[in-house]
Formats: C-alpha cells, structure tokens, sequence
C-alpha cells in the first residue's frame, strides 16, 4: 500500500499533508469553541470576552499560536515518522510533551522584563518563540515591530524546515518496516 502511494506523491508531500490537515481540523475544532464558548461565557457567566479579545495585538498574538500549533505538530509528525507504532512512542512521550513546555522554564525572567536578554533570546530561539512572544506581546507596553517580523520570519523558516525534514524522515522510515530508528540512523538519514 505504501508503495502505490508513494509512486503517486512524494514523501514530502505527504509528510506537509497530514501536518496541514491536522493543523486544519486542530482550527475548526478552535472555531467551533469560539462560536458556541464566547456566547455561553457571555451569557450564563457574563464576562467580557469580547472585550479582551479585541485588542491590537490580537493579530500578531493568533498568529504566534498558530504558528505555534503548527511548528510543534510538524516535530510530533518528525518524531512520529521514525517510530514503528504508537507503543513505541509511548516511551518517547514524556520528552516530547517537554518541547511545547520550554517557554514556561522562563516566563518568570520575561514576566520580570519583557525586553530583557532572557525574553530577546527566546524571541528568536524557535522552540520558544511562540510562547515568549504571546507573553511579550500581552505584557510589553511597546514591543518592536521589527522583533515581531523577524521573529515571525525564523518560525516560518523551521516550520517549512520541520515540514521538510519530517518528509524525508517518512521517506527512510517507511521502508524500515519492524524496527524503531535509533539516534545514530536518524541522523544517517538526515544526511542523504
């Protein structure tokens, strides 16, 4: 079965297919909260959603959650390609919960100053852009436009980067039938 889908698509392709299907059904499910949860919140709870959610910055700060969103579930299908089945990446899960989790080991520096090193560095470290730049951008009085740019445009690249190197992962690994991949044959993979 893998042969004949692989004739017709590359691997690549595949690969960036599943992540944007689910990155598009993670957003209807989004969508179907904030059409029935902010009328529900508003009326049974009355509070004023409506009014924090329309703010300025609530452009940049979606687009640092969906990126985001994004980002990390390109790594899940990297990490994911490499394993035989869900058992055996059962054994890898904790690890993998710990890298949508980095930016909250330095959220009390950035909370202490949002344009200080600690919050600058990971504006710019991918793995953590997304979260610091949603705590920079709720707390900073003023934040740069071009921080925002630049750091919107690193996490577009390791997202395309991501994308492309969870399909060349898929590509060796589907073939791999029976076996998890180790650290060393990743690597060997990556390489050719």
């Amino acid at each position: 079965m893998v042969e004949l889908v692989l004739s017709s698509i590359k691997a690549e392709e595949l690969m960036q297919g599943k992540i944007l299907g689910y990155f598009t059904l993670g957003l209807i499910q989004v969508g179907i909260w904030v059409i029935f949860g902010i009328p529900i919140a508003q009326h049974y709870f009355e509070l004023p959603i409506l009014q924090y959610l329309l703010i300025p910055e609530i452009i940049p700060m979606a687009f640092f959650a969906l990126a985001g969103y994004l980002m990390y579930s390109s790594i899940f299908v990297a990490i994911g390609a490499t394993m035989e089945d869900a058992q055996s990446g059962s054994s890898f899960q904790g690890v993998i919960f710990l890298i949508p989790m980095l930016p909250v080991f330095v959220i009390g520096p950035i909370i202490a100053n949002p344009s200080g090193i600690i919050a600058t560095l990971g504006t710019y470290f991918p793995l953590t852009a997304p979260g610091v730049m949603l705590a920079r951008l709720s707390i900073s009085e003023s934040l740069p436009l071009w921080e925002i740019l630049l750091s919107a445009a690193i996490l577009l690249f390791t997202i395309i980067f991501i994308m492309k190197l969870a399909g060349k992962l898929f590509r060796t690994a589907i073939l791999m039938y029976g076996k998890n991949a180790t650290f060393s044959e990743v690597i060997k993979w990556l390489r050719y």
